[in-house]
């Protein structure tokens, strides 16, 4: 498990190392990293600055009540032992992303900002966690319908196309993933411990092996259950995905519950619900406090990535507005979307890293319609990545109009850059063509 400094510096300060943290200073919480991240991006420092300079020169004016300099030199001397597990995890296939690395997850960078974990664990491929999807959540001790339900919905979501998204614990999210898996789909499990026995398991090692599935976790990856973990992956789950499905619920009680609620108030995706006459279920609540019917059939699950209240396609919380032409650089940066002082420098749109080409602030020239071709190209090709889409798959993926959408894609195929593919229409990347030009270029 090869990782630079900076990733180094960021896990020693943030990831919990297991028995050897029970004497010594606490791991930051993602809040308190957050607050400290910003500082050192305002001061020009780079987390590995803290490896090899003085701590309390290096953060001198640096005040707050539970991040001391103490606390954070305390956390830096674990080096050897962060080595040790580095290279254990290395061994068993791990790898390690953080928030300023380009494969890290921009759907939890957009819609969580301060909140996305700095670190993420995982085993498999890393391209699934880019794909989006359909999340399906449910109890553990799910009745034998729910789980045929979500056998079935898993294998749907395979069969158009569809990533299934969930939290790898039996019942349904298990249920779900292997249904997509087993139908030829893939499938990203958030798992909230035990990510290095997973990476071992019969069951899931030849679906990694694959490329068609990915398990990541946020927490250490020899971490043993615990409550207040499962609860903060939910969103997670959530946040990977393009809708989300609750199969079964407990009222006022369970992660599932309080998953779906937390998504309810944020407006990440649209939240359906599957109809059922089980005594006790919550799922009838869930829709009088904002939730969908799940529809009576899969034949299109196109359908849910859509709110069936506004007609358009919901994350992200706050409403982003969409990209055209007539849209400047300049007008997001002031504040139509507003931009995250996080370490990292793309949390916002996901096709239009605006911050970086703000007026007033770096004196680069403002992007062209052409500029923003040029970036819709490169998106294509990440969303497209293994299937083609429909046009109206590729507008909700990259959160942007379906008109603009479409004269992007038909000015593709006139260029070559883009396949259209018949029967139905569908559209994907022609990267062969951009490697032919690459060695010319």
């Amino acid at each position: 498990m090869d990782i630079g400094a900076n990733a180094q510096a960021v896990m020693l300060l943030t990831v919990s190392l297991g028995k050897s943290d029970k004497s010594g200073p606490k791991p930051l919480t993602t809040k308190e990293w957050a607050r400290f991240a910003v500082w050192l991006k305002d001061h020009e420092l780079k987390p590995s600055a803290l490896l090899s300079g003085d701590v309390n020169t290096l953060l001198a004016g640096w005040m707050d009540k539970t991040v001391t300099t103490d606390r954070i030199s305390g956390l830096l001397d674990r080096g050897g032992v962060l080595g040790l597990v580095l290279e254990k995890w290395r061994r068993a296939g791990l790898w390690v992303l953080t928030r300023s690395d380009s494969e890290y997850p921009e759907r939890l960078k957009h819609r969580l900002r301060f909140d996305s974990p700095p670190v993420l664990f995982g085993c498999g491929n890393k391209k699934l966690l880019g794909r989006g999807g359909i999340a399906v959540v449910g109890s553990r001790d799910a009745a034998t319908a729910d789980v045929a339900f979500s056998e079935n919905l898993g294998g749907s979501a395979a069969e158009q196309g569809y990533s299934i998204v969930s939290g790898g614990a039996r019942g349904v999210d298990e249920s779900a993933m292997f249904g997509a898996l087993k139908n030829g789909g893939t499938a990203v499990g958030v798992l909230a411990d035990s990510m290095l026995r997973a990476a071992s398991s019969a069951r899931y090692r030849k679906h990694l092996l694959a490329g068609d599935l990915v398990l990541v976790t946020p927490f250490n990856p020899e971490a043993g259950f615990n409550v207040g973990n499962a609860m903060a992956r939910n969103r997670h789950i959530y946040c990977l995905a393009d809708a989300a499905v609750v199969v079964s619920s407990t009222p006022n009680k369970g992660g599932t519950w309080n998953g779906a609620i937390d998504d309810l108030k944020a407006g990440w995706v649209p939240l359906w619900v599957k109809r059922t006459n089980t005594a006790g279920s919550g799922n009838s609540e869930l829709v009088q406090k904002g939730a969908n019917w799940f529809p009576d059939d899969l034949d299109s699950l196109s359908t849910l990535l859509t709110s069936p209240s506004t007609g358009a396609v919901q994350g992200g919380g706050a409403e982003l507005p969409l990209l055209s032409t007539q849209v400047t650089p300049v007008e997001l940066s002031e504040g139509v979307v507003g931009k995250s002082k996080t370490e990292d420098e793309s949390v916002l749109h996901p096709i239009v890293e605006i911050e970086k080409v703000a007026a007033g602030q770096d004196n680069k020239p403002v992007k062209t319609d052409a500029d923003f071709y040029r970036l819709f190209l490169d998106r294509v090709i990440e969303v497209t990545d293994g299937r083609p889409m429909k046009a109206d798959e590729i507008a909700a993926s990259l959160e942007l109009e379906k008109s603009q959408v479409n004269a992007w894609l038909k000015r593709g195929v006139a260029d070559g850059e883009i396949k259209k593919l018949q029967r139905p229409v569908r559209y994907q990347a022609n990267t062969s063509e951009r490697e032919q030009a690459s060695l010319f270029g």
